[in-house]
């Protein structure tokens, strides 16, 4: 999956009467891929290679340690790659930049999305799958020039 779309659902609030009240859910669905831009967005807004941060994730050996678990649920990392994967999709154009990356932190989407874990487990597959291609393909067209 290197493209996915994401359905964040909030509380509807408004005040009735003078008293806050939930009036059902409210949702919003985006749209993610690092097929694009999204590797180096993701780069600028972190300083970080995102198969360095990916590669931390896994520590050593074939077990995943409890501070790999931790810097993958991290606040930080999910929102910063959620931010870099985020496709603002206009009429028959995508947009995926830095300007489209700060659009997506002023959303509630930003806020929720480190905590939705679901969210989390398809954002991490789509980079997963991004980065496993990426690789694939610069091997593919090394293999050829040789």
């Amino acid at each position: 999956m290197k493209i996915f779309k994401h359905t964040f659902s909030f509380p509807k609030l408004a005040i009735k009467d003078g008293e806050l009240v939930e009036e059902g859910i409210k949702e919003e669905t985006y749209t993610f891929t690092l097929l694009h831009k999204g590797i180096g967005l993701y780069e600028e807004l972190t300083n970080e290679p995102l198969l360095a941060s990916l590669m931390n994730l896994k520590g050593d050996g074939d077990e995943i340690s409890e501070d790999a678990v931790k810097s993958m649920f991290a606040k930080d990392f999910i929102s910063n790659l959620a931010c870099a994967s985020y496709v603002k999709i206009d009429g028959d154009k995508f947009h995926n930049n830095r300007a489209t990356a700060e659009e997506f932190k002023k959303t509630l989407a930003f806020s929720k999305c480190a905590d939705d874990i679901n969210f989390v487990n398809k954002l991490l597959q789509m980079a997963t799958d991004c980065i496993t291609d990426g690789v694939k393909s610069d091997g593919k067209s090394k293999g050829k020039k040789a």
